[in-house]
C-alpha cells in the first residue's frame, strides 16, 4: 500500500491557503512604478524624448540653445517642435503665435537646449532706477572726478535749516554728465546723475542739496575697480 505524504498534499490541496505575500515585496513594485510615473513626466520637458516623427502632435517652442538666467528672450533663442502629449500635460507650454507673452522677459532658471519653453521659466525684467542729477565741486569730492565713475557709492551730506546732520547713504552714480572743467558759474564743476530707488530717497536728495551746501562721501568703487583714492 502506497504511503501518502499528508504534508506534502496539504501544501498543494484545496484544503489549505496560500502564504500571504510578503509585504516587502509589494513596496519594492510600488516603488518602482513611483520611479517609472516619475520618469516618464520628467522626460516630457525635453525635446529629444518628445520629438516626434512624421508631422505628428502639438507644435510648441523650444530652447535652440542653453538659456542662462538673465538672459532676455527674443526670437533667436527659440525653435519649435512637435510633441505628443495630452493637452494637460502641455499646460503653460508656450506654442507658436504666444511668444509674445516671453518676449522681453529675463529667464530665471538654467533651460537646456531643445528644452519646451514654460511661461514660468521667465519673468519680467526689473526696469533701471530713476536718476537725479547733482552738481558738485570735484575738488569737495575725495579723489576727484575719477572717484565718481559709474557704479561708485557715495554718500551726500548736508545740514537741515535747524543744523542737524542730513545724509543720504549708499547712493548708487550711474554717470558723469559734464566733462570735467565745464561748469555752471566761475568755478569747475561737474554734473553727476545718481539712482533713486523711490520716492522717500529722491526727497531726501532734494532737501540735502537744495541750499547747494552738501559733501559727497565715496563709499565704494564699480566691482573690478581699486579703492577709491
Amino acid at each position: 500500500m502506497a504511503r501518502t505524504d499528508q504534508p506534502d498534499l496539504g501544501l498543494a490541496g484545496p484544503g489549505r491557503a496560500l502564504p500571504p505575500p510578503v509585504a516587502g515585496r509589494h513596496r519594492l513594485s510600488t516603488g518602482h512604478v513611483v520611479m517609472i510615473v516619475s520618469g516618464l513626466l520628467a522626460t516630457l520637458l525635453t525635446y529629444s524624448v518628445l520629438r516626434q516623427a512624421g508631422g505628428q502632435g502639438t507644435e510648441v517652442l523650444v530652447a535652440s540653445d542653453a538659456i542662462r538666467p538673465g538672459q532676455t528672450a527674443d526670437p533667436s533663442l527659440f525653435s519649435t517642435a512637435r510633441v505628443r502629449a495630452s493637452s494637460a500635460a502641455l499646460k503653460g507650454i508656450v506654442t507658436p503665435g504666444g511668444e509674445a507673452t516671453i518676449m522681453g522677459r529675463v529667464a530665471v532658471v538654467d533651460i537646456s537646449r531643445g528644452q519646451l519653453i514654460s511661461g514660468q521659466q521667465f519673468q519680467a525684467a526689473t526696469p533701471p532706477s530713476p536718476g537725479m542729477a547733482l552738481v558738485v565741486d570735484p575738488q569737495t569730492v575725495p579723489g576727484g572726478v575719477p572717484a565718481l565713475t559709474p557704479g561708485s557709492r557715495i554718500d551726500v551730506i548736508a545740514a537741515t535749516q535747524a543744523g542737524a546732520p542730513l545724509v543720504v547713504e549708499g547712493l548708487t552714480v550711474l554717470r558723469t554728465l559734464d566733462p570735467p572743467g565745464k561748469g555752471l558759474g566761475a568755478s569747475s564743476t561737474v554734473q553727476i546723475e545718481v539712482a533713486v530707488p523711490d520716492l522717500a530717497t529722491a526727497g531726501r536728495i532734494r532737501d540735502a542739496t537744495a541750499s547747494g551746501k552738501f559733501a559727497i562721501r565715496v563709499i565704494g568703487s564699480p566691482a573690478g575697480a581699486g579703492p577709491p583714492g
